[in-house]
This record gives structure tokens, sequence and C-alpha cells, in this order.
């Protein structure tokens, strides 16, 4: 911890002397210099580190005692608050801000530009930021990851005694991190988020001029993943789910329905649950939904599909009601069960650096996200070309599609077996 101590030199001198300050950042790091107060050394109180109560100094005495006060404090603010833990930044941004104080250094200092600052001024730039291939702002999801992940920065920084500069982001420190989050018992895919976002922060100040390390560039500083176990409904148990009678529970029959125009649509939850008869158009005697997406803010136009359609006659011609996301996924694996949706799916994640396999009821797994998972999979078995779900599905190439979408062996053998060249 930081002190501050006074120190007067020459201790036999009759005339007034400068009171010094001694400011100890460390061991070996200090910071000293003159704190443009003198005062005679007999009038000096070492041990109180405060000038003496005489008649000689009856009228400056407080005034002069306060100013060295305020001096401590200042000190110690200016200290909590500053952005970086490497002892010697801070020396250069305190002894800045102490001849600022002082009197000594006239015009406003040029920041030091450390890791820390230059995360939270970009991170405080990119809540306005607009994403230049969609026109929109960053989602808030984005700015809780980027101060999450300087929080988990500064965590592993204090416990492991790892200075955090822009040159010490190497790749030493790549693999003491992830080491870390592992034992936090992260999954392997939010550990590669965190460092995802890390590598935003690096390439950022590198881009500005900032950063020169780019060891964030090697081909071992990746972001970690495992294919997810994310599950699909096909169109039988979807059809079981449509001829469940939930008249007895508005609030399950509602998130039902929402679900099946999901999972007819191909739309994300954020876009199916706000979904209008306004979006309703008709085009040559077909209907369709048209919209704007709003993660892309891509237009899309969407065919009516006959399940859509019965939900539609259902609720008057009208959508179901809108529901907050997470009610709905909190009714869905209730709807599921009651759908005997109960195939036992294998589960294998990584946690804490180890492969944890677990088995649960498939109703168990599905969530809004199901629904457009579901969609792709189903259209894509059904033969609608992968260009044309891809549309829907906002996939930018093939190989991210196919790896998305969820169809067996067995399923893909069908499909292909439907092919003009086996029927021929």
């Amino acid at each position: 911890m930081a002190t501050v101590k006074y120190i007067i030199r020459n201790k036999k001198s009759i005339k007034p002397v400068s009171i010094n300050y001694d400011i100890s950042l460390s061991s070996t790091i200090r910071l000293r210099g003159s704190t443009n107060i003198k005062v005679i050394p007999q009038y000096w109180d070492n041990s109180k580190q405060q000038i003496r109560n005489v008649v000689a100094l009856s009228n400056t005495k407080d005034h002069l005692n306060k100013k060295l006060s305020d001096f401590k404090t200042y000190v110690f603010d200016k200290l909590s608050k500053y952005e970086t833990n490497n002892i010697n930044e801070i020396k250069q941004l305190l002894k800045d801000d102490v001849d600022i104080y002082l009197g000594k250094k006239e015009e406003e200092k040029e920041d030091i530009i450390t890791f820390y600052t230059f995360t939270k001024t970009f991170i405080e730039q990119s809540e306005n930021r607009v994403n230049e291939t969609t026109g929109k702002k960053l989602s808030v999801r984005t700015i809780q990851d980027y101060n999450r992940t300087i929080e988990l920065v500064k965590d592993f920084e204090k416990k492991k005694n790892y200075k955090i500069t822009f040159d010490t982001i190497n790749l030493e420190f790549y693999y003491a991190f992830k080491t870390y989050l592992e034992k936090l018992e992260f999954s392997v895919n939010t550990i590669g988020k965190f460092i995802k976002v890390l590598k935003v922060f690096m390439n950022a100040a590198t881009e500005q001029g900032y950063n020169t390390n780019l060891s964030y560039r090697n081909k071992h500083f990746i972001k970690p993943n495992v294919v997810s176990e994310n599950i699909y409904l096909n169109i039988k148990e979807l059809q079981s789910i449509i001829n469940l009678d939930l008249t007895e529970n508005p609030f399950m029959d509602n998130a039902r329905d929402l679900f099946i125009v999901g999972a007819y649509t191909g739309l994300r939850v954020s876009d199916f649950n706000d979904l209008k008869e306004d979006n309703i158009k008709e085009h040559n005697g077909k209907r369709f939904f048209n919209l704007t997406v709003k993660k892309t803010g891509k237009y899309l136009s969407i065919p009516l599909h006959p399940e859509v359609e019965k939900i539609l006659k259902k609720h008057n011609n009208k959508l179901p009601k809108k529901m907050h996301p997470q009610e709905i996924n909190d009714q869905l694996s209730k709807i599921g069960k009651k759908a005997k949706i109960k195939e036992i799916i294998t589960i294998n994640s990584i946690k804490g650096g180890k492969t944890i396999t677990e088995t649960t009821p498939k109703y168990n797994l599905i969530k809004n996200h199901t629904a457009r998972r579901s969609f792709c999979t189903n259209a894509y078995i059904a033969g609608m070309p992968t260009l044309d779900i891809m549309a829907i599905s906002g996939h930018s190439s093939e190989k991210t599609f196919l790896n998305y979408i969820k169809i067996t062996t067995d399923e893909r053998a069908i499909k292909i077996s439907n092919n003009p060249f086996f029927n021929s």
C-alpha cells in the first residue's frame, strides 16, 4: 500500500526550508519532490507530520497543515482511480498529476494510454458505436461481454500477480489466463468469448497506434470452442406439440403458438415475438411476413406456412401475444414433456478443462432458438435450396450453415435418396 511522508532535509537551518513529499509506491519505487511549503525546521513536528502549534505561526499554521493534509488526500484519491496496476505507469501518471496540482506543470497533461485506460474509453465509445455491416448500434449484450472480460482480466492480474500491459498480453498470458478461467469452471465456448473480446481490444489498440505487440495474432492465441449440443425438432415432434390441447393453460398455449411461428419462419425470438398483423402482406395471392430483422437489419419476406395460418385463424387473424423470451423458455420444456419428446440426449461439455458427459430427456433442451434451428434443418431435409434457407437464416456461407443445422446420417441418406440421380 502506498504511503505519503513529509521530510525536511536541512534540520539545523535557522531559515525556512522546503517541506518535501516522499511517496512510496512499492519497496523500490518512490516519487519525491517539494510541496512548495516552507517552514523553519524547529517548528516542524516530524512524528505528527505537521507544523507545530507555536505562537510565531499562529496565523498560518492551520492553513499550511490543511494544505499538507489536502495534498495527501489528493494523492490517495488519484492512486485509487488509475486504471492500471503497472507500477511504472502509476508513477508517471502520479508525477504528472502532482506537478499539475502543485502548479509546476501549467499545460494539460497528455494522458498515458494503458491497456485499461484504452479499453475503458473503447467500451464507453462502443455504447454509441454502429456496426458497419448492419448499420445498427452494438447490442447491450456485447457491451456486457466487454465489461465482464475486463473484470476477469483485473481479477486474474490481482490473484496471479501478473501485470497487465499491452506488452504482457502474449502467449504466456494467454495460457495462464485460459487456465485461470478453466479453474473458474467456465465452459470452453464462454472462455472463447472472453478471448475473442480481448482480441477485439488488442486489434483496436493496434489500429489506433497504441499497441505494437502482435502476440495476439499468433496462431496459438486462438478463441477455443467446441461444437455445442443443440437440438432440433423434426416435423413429427413439432406436430406432437401442435396437437397438444392446452386450452386450460392459456399462458402455456400462447408460448406454444409463438414457438411454432418461429419453427415455421426461421426467425429469432426477438423477431417472431414482435410480429404484428401489419407484417402480413399479400403478393400474387400468397401471404408473406415482411419485416426487417433486428440483429442484421436485413429485410425479409417469408411465406406463411399452413401451420402459421392455423395459428393466425385461432387468434382471430392476429399473432399470439408477445411474451418475455425467458417466460417462453420456461414453458417449452414443460410443453415438450407433455408432447412426450423424451428421447435421451447425451451431452458432452468441457468445464474446468475436464470433459463432462451428461444425459437428459430431449424436452429439457428445447429453447426459443430450437425453433429457428428446426426450421433450417427441416427445410433442408425437405429439399429447399440451401441458398433460399440461408436468405432467411442469414448464414454467410454454406459451410457455416451446414454446421448449424442438425441432421443425422440416416436423415441425410434419406434426403440424398430422393435426388433424381437415385430415381432415374
